[in-house]
């Protein structure tokens, strides 16, 4: 073992980094503490890489969401692999992103409050982005127009689409013109197009219905000259019916000056669980997804170790909701590590049942030998919310040795 363990202090400001050790840890051979969060590096290179591949050939641009990951390292990646914006959803979010050196940022969210104002001012003094942020309210409209008129900048707004039910957006079609006109009375915002998230829908014909909607509302607003920008932006794409959103912003359905825009976030980690299912119901109705020549693959896992085993056939296993998402589905056993650092699949069948704080109680054959002190890697559904439990994230190579060690900021 070598002679250090890895070990994280919490007393980091922006733009440290957490150091890592020459030549790596290595997690299977008990040199990191546990529990821990892990991302393969070649799967997430993969995963990177097949999502601006599916972009590119769709011919729309891709601005992934950073909430999900919240680490700049991944931005640094996913913008070297093209990205065309880092999409975000609060003005803190936004200032990591610029600091991971976004050039466009877009704000799939109102901006709201005079503290929110003020910080995206002194982002947009401090750094040269272009910002998007969206609107359905025409106080809201008043509201930014006129703090950054007297501020001397200058943001681009999106209106936001919605549906009976769902999140936020203009519900009412009628209500358009007024934000159209609100926005038009102010020299310091520009509406520069679009936006829908439809995620909040659960069929396929829903969203095609809704996309289609968007799209022509789109070109009638650039007849009317609504839009203050020469290109107009159209976006929407969640994690999981992305594919429909570009089946729906093909080039032959838009006019020369409409941008398309997906962004999905999740496919940066995938998973075994929520997003997994709607990968697979993708792969279905999508050939060009299944001609990329390989899929999105899980890469985010939790190492934890074996801490007792009260009954034959259970055992309690040092991790919790405070370190792995449960809302979307309990984590998934996918190796177990012996002590001396042999790994194996998880056994079939084994399933954890309940977890607590910092416990998690795991169900498996009482003829197995497991032992406290071994431990299991568990994969996750939802990683959004395994995420922004870690202040840091190691990154391990296919032989489970660190090779970088990502921070998050949520």
């Amino acid at each position: 073992m070598k002679d250090t363990i890895q070990t994280y202090t919490l007393n980091k400001g922006l733009g440290e980094q957490a150091q890592l050790k020459q030549g790596g840890w290595n997690v299977a051979q008990q040199e990191v503490s546990l529990p821990c969060a892990c991302i393969y590096k070649t799967r997430l290179d993969n995963n990177i890489a097949w999502m601006a591949q599916f972009a590119a050939q769709s011919q729309v641009k891709f601005s992934p969401h950073g909430k999900t990951t919240m680490a700049p390292a991944i931005f640094k990646m996913q913008l070297a692999a093209g990205a065309y914006a880092i999409t975000v959803a609060t003005v803190h979010q936004a200032v990591i992103a610029a600091h991971a050196g976004a050039k466009r940022i877009i704000m799939a969210n109102q901006l709201v409050g005079k503290a929110n104002f003020i910080q995206l001012a002194q982002l947009l003094n401090q750094h040269d982005i272009d910002f998007y942020c969206l609107v359905d309210d025409v106080d809201n409209i008043a509201a930014i127009g006129t703090f950054f008129a007297k501020q001397a900048l200058s943001i681009k707004l999106l209106i936001e689409l919605g549906v009976p039910g769902g999140r936020c957006g203009i519900v009412d079609g009628a209500q358009i013109q007024q934000l159209v006109s609100q926005i038009h009375q102010f020299s310091s915002i520009q509406l520069a197009g679009l936006e829908l998230y439809e995620g909040v829908l659960s069929t396929h014909t829903e969203v095609t219905a809704f996309l289609n909607y968007a799209v022509n509302l789109c070109k009638t607003l650039i007849h009317e000259h609504a839009f203050e920008t020469e290109h107009v932006m159209i976006t929407a794409g969640g994690s999981a019916w992305y594919d429909l959103v570009c089946d729906a912003f093909a080039p032959n359905n838009l006019l020369a000056n409409m941008v398309p825009v997906i962004r999905p976030g999740c496919y940066v980690a995938h998973d075994q669980g929520i997003y997994e299912q709607a990968q697979q119901q993708l792969l279905a109705r999508n050939p060009l997804a299944c001609n990329i020549g390989s899929d999105l693959q899980s890469c985010l896992e939790i190492w934890a170790y074996v801490q007792s085993i009260p009954e034959p056939g259970r055992a309690i296993i040092g991790m919790g909701k405070r370190d792995v998402a449960f809302d979307a589905g309990l984590p998934i056993p996918n190796l177990h590590i012996n002590q001396q650092g042999t790994v194996t699949s998880a056994g079939t069948g084994w399933k954890i049942e309940k977890i607590m704080d910092q416990h998690a109680m795991l169900r498996f054959s009482d003829t197995y030998p497991l032992k406290v002190g071994d431990i299991i890697a568990f994969g996750t559904s939802h990683p959004c919310l395994t995420f922004d439990k870690w202040r840091y994230i190691n990154v391990i190579d296919d032989n489970y040795t660190v090779v970088d060690i990502f921070d998050t900021y949520f």
